[in-house]
């Protein structure tokens, strides 16, 4: 099956690493005694996350659901497109792509930073310039551009290949995280806590519950992490449910991780000496409080932890930047050319440039940009999540019977209380003189970026209406249909012999108006119709008594020679375009253009359909699902008769969208189980129904 592009099957537990280590990244290492200063103490500051964790695990539950039901690139942008449409689609995909693309200059630059710590030779020399106080060497600009190179071409090929580097760097920097909490507790005191409460120059708060408070004005950029897994799962393959579920894992883990590494590290050492330390924090505590060889050994441990905890985080967002831009390219938020993928990889090559161009600027920033960056990203993503939060609402009044793998707890209850409490701390992070504030520079950034953003939106105002928005969705979701299945050993049969093509009836024809059972294209042409798309309706192998009307775009499906031929004998004008069907349902090297999907299935004889002539058995008018070919007997036919008889032993090839094949398959599995005659063929010949293979 050469030349067919196959998921990569990455597995809860590389999401989990994914996600953790997207979320978790380098803030404890150089960003704890800020947190702890900027909340009064290391206590509130550790009570904070609790309070985010549960802020977040209401919305990580709603991602939960949404991403096992929806699994494609997008994540809150296409939840967002599915229940609303353009405008809140673009809303929260822009504002989300903002937060992601921020976090890549931002790890860019602290991972220089560090670096220069462990190799002085960066900062020699003059700096170039100095930027918001930051002086920017040479040495730091040529190893950023390095790494960000390095981490382009990983993520260039794929899913899989940025797996295996998070999971090897997310052990690294869990570890490291652990050490630090053990050696930390060690040289635990209560009184280093004190005092529990004291207000020392930075934020709006003036009590223990304002400091707690404070903490959430930066927490979603520190927790943001976990949308990484929503928009790897469609290339990625693998168990949705799971994969969803490990969404909620990652924050619970996360939001405690944070609240242990402030509770043991605040009480290692006096908290109000800590916050003086300048970066990396972490790592600089140990020196103080451990002497000689063992605070030396820590240092570097926890200092390689924090570069590890970088990289991460860099390698998560470069790929989820890259999604959720392929994902607005797909539904004309952005233009369109962002959406091609790689031809070997099926990555989107062309958002990875985008990415790239974000992090090769970081080492030209440099850190005196930092807080706002951070500031900015969380408002994005706290925009992004409370529209979230009501996609789930929408989407379960208006779409009841989509699959849902996983239903969360409380059901819209829940998705209420999320989406409620994200648009208040929404709200609060805009207001000046209270604790949740995230600054001038930050809602300046904010506006300016979303203005940018409005003018994109407007300028691709015409490349939408090329399109309708059930056709645009249909580039968007097309990989659903396919999300859980194996590929058939047909495909490659696929590319040759099927063509498929695309036109629109012309205004004035004979047979607009007439239904397809008058029209006999199956029966006279051996033609057959995919789908038609009317204005915002799409119909998926529409039966005899549809009719084709002036304006429809007809995708019609035969034989090479059999479709060529109609092309000349009806009048479908000049303008159309010609496919293959291998192509035409993504199994080939261009970007999937239908929800349709193939299935094998062997005939066991008890079947509803079996020793029926094709015309009656249902399988259209019933399964509506469209057999493409029989094997029997070593011998393969080809579109075969309406008056062919299903026989034993045969290998039907049916096209279908996911839901009914899946149907099919099931309708198909219980009628042979539910023969008693036939029970013991059944168990001599189990291993026949793993036949059934369905894409």
């Amino acid at each position: 099956m050469s030349g067919v592009p196959k998921k990569s099957g990455v597995s809860a537990l590389d999401f989990f690493c994914i996600g953790f280590g997207a979320i978790v990244g380098v803030g404890w290492a150089v960003s704890i005694n800020n947190w702890m200063a900027g909340s009064g103490g290391p206590l509130p500051a550790a009570a904070g996350y609790i309070i985010a964790l549960v802020m977040m695990i209401p919305i990580a539950l709603c991602y939960c659901e949404l991403c096992s039901m929806l699994p494609v690139s997008g994540g809150g942008m296409a939840y967002a497109f599915r229940a609303y449409g353009d405008n809140l689609s673009f809303v929260s995909g822009w504002a989300a792509f903002g937060a992601f693309i921020t976090i890549i200059p931002w790890e860019a630059i602290y991972v220089v930073d560090i670096l220069s710590i462990l190799i002085p030779g960066l900062k020699s020399g003059s700096p170039l310039y100095t930027l918001a106080g930051s002086d920017i060497y040479p040495g730091h600009i040529l190893v950023g551009t390095l790494i960000s190179i390095i981490l382009y071409l990983i993520n260039r090929k794929g899913v899989t290949s940025s797996a295996t580097l998070q999971r090897v760097l997310c052990f690294a920097l869990v570890g490291a995280g652990i050490l630090a909490m053990i050696f930390a507790a060690i040289k635990f005191d209560p009184a280093n806590f004190e005092p529990m409460y004291e207000y020392v120059g930075k934020g709006s708060h003036h009590n223990f519950a304002g400091g707690s408070f404070a903490i959430l004005a930066s927490a979603p950029f520190f927790l943001a992490g976990f949308e990484t897994i929503p928009q790897g799962i469609e290339s990625a393959g693998g168990e949705s449910k799971s994969v969803g579920k490990t969404v909620v894992l990652t924050v619970v883990l996360s939001c405690f991780f944070y609240a242990l590494l402030l509770v043991t590290l605040g009480g290692a050492y006096p908290w109000k000496e800590f916050i003086k330390f300048d970066s990396p924090s972490a790592a600089l505590l140990f020196k103080v409080i451990y002497k000689g060889a063992i605070g030396k050994c820590l240092y570097f441990l926890i200092l390689t932890g924090a570069i590890c905890g970088l990289l991460t985080t860099w390698n998560g967002f470069m790929m989820a930047s890259s999604q959720i831009l392929m994902a607005m390219s797909r539904v004309s938020i952005v233009p369109n050319v962002l959406a091609k993928q790689h031809p070997k990889y099926k990555t989107p090559i062309n958002a990875l440039k985008v990415s790239l161009v974000a992090s090769l600027l970081g080492p030209f920033l440099g850190s005196g940009l930092i807080g706002s960056l951070t500031s900015f990203s969380a408002a994005g993503y706290v925009v992004s999540w409370t529209i979230t939060a009501f996609c789930l609402i929408r989407l379960r009044k208006i779409e009841p019977d989509l699959e849902r793998p996983y239903k969360i707890p409380g059901g819209v209850k829940t998705a209420w209380f999320s989406g409620i409490v994200m648009a208040i701390l929404l709200v609060l992070l805009f207001i000046p003189g209270q604790p949740v504030y995230m600054g001038t520079m930050a809602v300046g950034l904010f506006f300016g970026w979303m203005c940018i953003g409005v003018v994109l939106f407007v300028l691709d105002y015409r490349q939408r209406q090329r399109y309708s928005q059930l056709k645009r969705a249909s580039f968007l979701f097309a990989s659903m249909a396919s999300s859980s299945l194996k590929i058939p050993g047909l495909v490659d049969s696929l590319d040759d012999d099927y063509k498929v093509i695309s036109f629109v009836i012309p205004t004035d024809t004979e047979y607009a108006g007439r239904t397809l059972m008058d029209l006999e294209w199956g029966k006279t042409q051996s033609i057959f119709i995919l789908k038609i798309e009317r204005g915002t309706e799409m119909l998926m192998l529409p039966n005899g008594n549809t009719k084709v009307l002036e304006g429809d775009r007809v995708f019609a499906m035969g034989l090479d020679k059999m479709v060529r031929r109609f092309s000349v004998r009806w009048d479908i004008g000049e303008r159309f375009t010609m496919s293959t069907l291998k192509d035409f349902m993504g199994y080939g090297s261009t970007e999937k253009q239908s929800p349709l999907a193939c299935m094998e299935i062997k005939v066991h004889g008890n079947e509803p359909y079996a020793g029926k002539a094709l015309k009656f058995s249902g399988i259209q008018s019933e399964a509506h699902c469209m057999l493409i070919g029989i094997e029997r007997n070593g011998e393969f036919v080809m579109m075969p008769d309406a008056n062919m008889e299903i026989r034993i032993d045969d290998v039907l090839w049916v096209v279908g969208t996911d839901k009914n094949l899946k149907d099919l398959a099931e309708l198909s599995e219980g009628h042979s189980d539910s023969n008693p005659d036939q029970e013991e063929n059944n168990s001599l010949n189990s291993a026949d129904k793993s036949d059934i293979i369905l894409r």
